[in-house]
């Protein structure tokens, strides 16, 4: 069998040592030199906010938008890469990781994840499965991301009624806009870890000449089981009939059991850049093997006698003499991506951005019983694309943008654990976003319409009753359509009222159409431990959401706090029932009216210049309190977290130790269990060598240090796959 580490290692390696002999001819032969002051200005936090938001129609800053946005970038965005998305983006202010183990991991921001959080890439949505289950993965790698944007609030309404929850966007540079004039530039890394006896590497290349501009990126991944403090499974107190063999605990003890992840992405693009624009396309290819570190339990039937009380909260029996069987993953996506930016194209537009994409997504999940490997269930995702954005010259002291938007998207899951039937779901939305300065005031207001109509063909146990208030006309015994039509609005606003010293403040009226899993599922949902069933009778969700903010930024000090507040009417979540169906707990899609509310807030001192280096001090707390109008508590709303840092450079060397203490959560929903707290120790150093055409950095990091154990409240597997125990990664990064 192939093995690409075997060829990808050593070819990389030569490349990256051979590279700047013979790439950027003319580039001079002194060695890279950085002025003090402006290392110490990368390295500080306003550097962050002050990068271009590109999910924004306006060209603003984190710090000038009022909207609540974070940018990851640079060295915090490096010293936090993980396997996944949720892993490099879980020590984020308000964002936690869905963390179904190693190699599936999705945001959580402010206590909403799933279909209500969408992720971007470069404004156009990613075109995977992770939305519909915590077990997929987001089809990206994090070493090739260059900027993460966060959203938060009114601004994702640009982005669709699925983005209530928030918008993570990912920027690369797939495809080309300025030009190369000639010049090869590129990065590349190779790490390591001891934790799973991983490998990863990652290169990039880019160049041009004249107006044709390229870009080539590759990456892999390889790692084993990870090691764990204790065993994998939490055994509850009253646990007191759990009949494990006397291998089991020994089996499942230091060691996380099909918790491999193996991954490779390759693409290419190309750009043809004129005076007033360019136009340019890109190919992707990733590709990824990973393991579902949960085991399930075959026999010839379920005994569903034992009710409650022979079942803990995930629906399993508890009795483990059956067979274990696990799933493995082997997903597949090819995203093809088109972007166009003209300037002055009309009288009164001073650009427009169009992008196309179209994304080839497919998954088999396998099931793997002692040697034996049997297929189980396809999951198979396509998506087409458009999007186009015109900036408008200012009128009346407003400028702004306007765009309009179609997403077409058809899901297919054929298998014994589809519960979900086929279906295709259209959108077509119109947006705008308007700003105007009335002094040291700042107001915008934005709005969105959309209509989404999803299309589901029938299985003959998933017939449902049409409802007056829907759009069904046309229905077929085997076929069922929902439409529905939604808007949104926001007015915010950003107050200088002192040069160090601003304020935010926005308020968003919004909807959300229910999503093809609420209103169609009828199955088992392995991944939840549950059978699912929608109700196609649901309605949309209407909120009501305010964001207000205090900041300070200066030198030596930033200070950064956000509350907010949501109202939710007919709010979807999925409800636990006392019955069981095949073995599994039942939960139905229901609708009732809930609230989350809470607050983010971050200081960041700086002492620079000091005998022993610059320093940087981090303090930051973010907590979210989700709950239904009854006063009952949402399931998977993340705890309390407090976070302590401190940052260290000095000449080549950087240095960083941060604390992370994760709260208890007891505030539960029903049938829910709670989740200790635990406190994560980090570190890492780094050291820094330049020469005339290649900045090189070599790194170590220690994760976990205190080998504690560790499990993620907001994840469907705390009771089975605590995070990884003490890690050591050490790699080698170049630029050139």
């Amino acid at each position: 069998m192939f093995d690409p580490k075997s060829v990808a290692i050593p070819s990389l390696l030569c490349f990256c040592l051979s590279a700047p002999l013979w790439a950027n001819q003319e580039a001079p032969t002194e060695p890279n030199t950085r002025e003090a002051t402006e290392d110490a200005s990368e390295r500080h936090a306003q550097t962050m906010e002050r990068l271009v938001v590109n999910a924004l129609p306006l060209e603003r800053s984190a710090l000038e938008t009022a909207q609540p946005v974070d940018v990851l970038a640079g060295e915090r965005l490096e010293a936090r890469r993980g396997v996944t998305l949720g892993e490099t983006l879980a020590k984020q202010p308000g964002v936690q990781s869905s963390y179904y183990g190693p190699g599936a991991g999705r945001p959580i921001i402010r206590g909403l994840g799933g279909n209500r959080v969408r992720v971007l890439n470069d404004s156009l949505y990613l075109g995977d499965a992770s939305s519909s289950s915590d077990d997929h993965a987001v089809a990206t790698d994090p070493l090739l991301i260059e900027q993460i944007e966060i959203l938060r609030g009114p601004a994702t309404l640009l982005f669709g009624s699925g983005a209530a929850g928030g918008v993570v966007n990912l920027i690369d540079g797939r495809i080309p806009s300025e030009r190369a004039n000639g010049a090869l530039t590129g990065g590349f890394e190779v790490r390591g870890d001891t934790v799973a006896n991983g490998a990863s590497g990652v290169m990039t290349l880019s160049s041009g000449q004249g107006p044709w501009a390229w870009y080539l990126d590759g990456s892999w991944r390889e790692r084993d089981d990870y090691n764990i403090p204790g065993e994998a499974e939490l055994v509850m107190e009253n646990d007191h009939d759990h009949d494990h063999d006397e291998g089991h605990d020994e089996e499942h003890t230091g060691r996380l059991e099909n918790s491999f992840v193996d991954s490779q992405t390759a693409t290419f693009g190309l750009s043809f850049i004129g005076e007033r624009g360019f136009i340019g396309a890109s190919v992707r290819h990733y590709g990824a093997d990973y393991g579902i570190p949960a085991p399930h339990f075959h026999d010839d039937g379920h005994d569903d006698e034992h009710g409650d009380d022979g079942h803990d909260e995930s629906g399993h029996d508890e009795d483990h003499s059956e067979e274990e069987v696990y799933a493995v993953v082997d997903m597949r996506q090819t995203q093809f991506d088109l972007k166009g930016e003209l300037a002055e194209p009309l009288p009164g537009i001073t650009s427009a951005t169009l992008r196309l994409g179209l994304n080839d997504y497919g998954h088999v999940e396998k099931e793997i019983e002692e040697a034996l490997v049997m297929e189980g269930t396809r999951f198979d995702v396509e998506t087409r694309q458009a999007r186009l954005e015109l900036a408008t010259v200012p009128i009346g002291g407003w400028v702004g943008a306007i765009g309009v938007q179609w997403d077409d998207e058809r899901f297919d899951a054929i298998g014994a654990e589809a519960y979900v039937v086929p279906n295709q779901t259209k959108s077509l939305a119109v947006f705008t976003l308007q700003e105007t300065n009335l002094g040291p005031l700042t107001v915008s207001l934005g709005g969105r319409l959309e209509r989404t109509r999803i299309d589901a063909q029938l299985r003959l146990e998933d017939h449902h009753d049409a409802h007056d208030d829907h759009d069904n006309h046309g229905v077929s015994p085997d076929r069922d359509h929902r439409s529905f039509q939604v808007a949104s609005t926001s007015l915010g606003g950003i107050w200088r009222f002192n040069p160090r010293w601003q304020a935010t403040a926005h308020l968003a009226l919004s909807e959300r159409a229910p999503s093809a899993s609420e209103l169609f599922a009828n199955g088992a949902h392995l991944a939840t431990f549950s059978y699912e069933q929608g109700d196609a009778n649901l309605r949309k969700e209407t909120s009501q959401a305010w964001d207000v903010g205090l900041h300070h930024h200066s030198t030596d000090f930033d200070f950064k706090v956000n509350a907010f507040y949501k109202a939710i009417d007919d709010f979807i979540y999925w409800q636990p029932q006392a019955a069981m169906v095949d073995g599994f707990g039942l939960r139905l899609a229901t609708q009732h009216d809930a609230k989350l509310y809470g607050a983010e807030w971050l200081a960041h001192w700086q002492y620079h210049n000091t005998p022993l280096g610059d320093f940087d001090f981090h303090l930051g707390q973010d907590w979210v309190r989700g709950e239904l109008s009854d006063g009952t508590d949402l399931p998977r709303i993340s705890p309390q977290r407090l976070q302590v840092g401190i940052d260290w450079h000095q000449g080549p060397w950087a240095a960083e130790l941060s604390y992370q203490r994760m709260s208890a959560q007891d505030r539960v929903a029903p049938n829910e269990t709670p989740t200790d707290g635990y406190a994560l120790i980090d570190a890492r150093l780094s050291y820094r060598i330049d020469t005339a055409r290649l900045t090189w950095s070599v790194f170590v990091e220690g994760k976990n240090l205190g080998n504690e154990e560790a499990r993620v409240h907001t994840s469907y597997l705390k009771n089975y796959a605590p995070l990884p125990g003490r890690n050591v990664i050490a790699g080698i990064r170049g630029e050139f």
